[in-house]
């Protein structure tokens, strides 16, 4: 999973994100198979987040975010995404050497001049925490180890 190209990420995690959020996918079928189906959506999502390039998962995740930020079918789909970042952020101390910064950096920068920042909708302001959230974190793990390194 770990050569599998952006495009074809951005293309599998939307699918994955939008078909966790089918109403009712979990009461399907008479002996439980909608809660099978779910679960393993979930596991599927997890197993992407888990060993995909992480630069890539972190550019998807905003572009995801960007383009689905103000979706007004499935409004809880930005809240889905913010919800895998804040995972990622989580355990970033572990990722940070396999990310390209700069290019994460840049993901974030289109994400955040997408907002109408006049007109913040709550989906923006989750948006902009996890946004605080992820640099906070990144400046902080370099900052030790850039000191742990003298």
């Amino acid at each position: 999973m770990s050569v599998v190209r952006e495009q074809e990420l951005y293309e599998l995690i939307e699918q994955l994100l939008t078909r966790l959020l089918i109403d009712n996918l979990n009461k399907l079928g008479d002996e439980n198979e909608g809660q099978f189906i779910v679960t393993n959506l979930n596991g599927s999502m997890l197993r992407c987040l888990e060993n995909c390039n992480k630069t890539s998962i972190f550019c998807v995740l905003f572009n995801l975010l960007r383009r689905h930020k103000d979706n007004a079918v499935q409004v809880k789909l930005p809240g889905l995404i913010i919800k895998c970042l804040l995972k990622l952020s989580k355990i970033l101390e572990k990722l940070i050497n396999e990310l390209d910064i700069e290019r994460v950096l840049i993901c974030i920068h289109l994400y955040l001049i997408s907002i109408n920042h006049e007109n913040k909708t709550s989906n923006d302001e989750m948006g902009i925490r996890i946004v605080k959230t992820l640099v906070h974190e990144m400046v902080k793990v370099k900052k030790h180890s850039i000191l742990d390194s003298y």
